[in-house]
């Protein structure tokens, strides 16, 4: 029987959310070869590389995501999510003979200023978060320096998406769990904006939809269709506690929803999926 060949993917963070996700939906397509040591640890970054010479494409998720956790502690955020993404660019570029064509990074929504308009891959990119600041500096560099690497670079840019897997720092889950906590009222404020939450699946096929035609541009990875968070909360708060009291600032805020019209025109047909939690 004529052995099936299987494209050769590295991917660090693949034990995260999104990674575990991905490898579960193409483990029979791809060959996966997962990097699970720390992403600033250089040495054991270049001997993985070294080692699986033959991989050919890079997924790059690894990295600190909760807004919180990288707002306290904003010096290990700038090592993990934007030092450590250059350096594995630039380590990978150093390996001689190695089979890296294509370079997926891992970038989000939070790069862009919010806006009361759907965002575009033009759109004004001004994070409002340190950590949209740490994937914009890694995005600045790869735009600046792409034609010096000898693999094309494309920049996914992840809007929300939800797991029941997710934890601290994801914004369903913290509501959830505060929810629970509260016995009779909660204030909850800046929550009348709209955000863009994409199903999960349909997410993980958006990616591998960038690998297969190698994109090598920022590209929105998004549902293009709007939630309003104050929506979202009664919508939780109605299956955990329905008896719990809420008190919601009507104040309007900007969002991050996406204008997915470039996937489209890129080739993207498949149809949106429902968002459900």
């Amino acid at each position: 029987m004529k052995k099936v060949y299987k494209k050769k993917i590295g991917i660090t963070g693949g034990k995260g959310v999104l990674g575990t996700h991905f490898i579960n939906k193409y483990k029979k397509k791809y060959h996966f070869i997962l990097y699970n040591k720390r992403i600033e640890n250089y040495k054991h970054l270049q001997e993985w590389l070294t080692k699986n010479s033959d991989i050919e494409v890079i997924i790059h998720l690894a990295g600190l995501v909760s807004i919180k956790k990288t707002k306290s502690n904003q010096k290990k955020t700038n090592l993990v999510n934007t030092v450590s993404s250059i350096k594995l660019l630039n380590i990978i570029n150093k390996i001689k003979n190695n089979e890296i064509k294509y370079f997926l990074f891992a970038s989000s929504s939070h790069v862009y200023s919010p806006s009361k308009k759907k965002l575009n891959e033009n759109s004004q990119r001004l994070p409002k978060t340190f950590y949209g600041l740490s994937k914009k500096k890694v995005e600045d560099f790869i735009i600046k320096n792409k034609k010096k690497y000898k693999f094309a670079i494309g920049v996914a840019r992840i809007f929300n998406f939800y797991s029941k897997k997710q934890q601290d720092g994801f914004f369903i889950y913290d509501l959830s769990k505060k929810i629970r906590e509260t016995k009779n009222k909660l204030l909850v404020n800046k929550t009348n904006t709209l955000r863009d939450f994409i199903n999960l699946d349909q997410l993980t096929e958006m990616v591998d939809f960038m690998i297969k035609n190698k994109i090598a541009d920022p590209l929105n990875l998004g549902s293009g269709k709007s939630v309003n968070l104050s929506n979202l909360l009664i919508n939780i708060k109605n299956k955990i506690n329905k008896n719990l009291s809420l008190s919601l600032n009507k104040r309007y805020y900007p969002g991050l929803v996406a204008n997915i019209n470039l996937l489209r025109r890129l080739g993207y047909k498949k149809k949106i999926r429902k968002f459900k939690i």
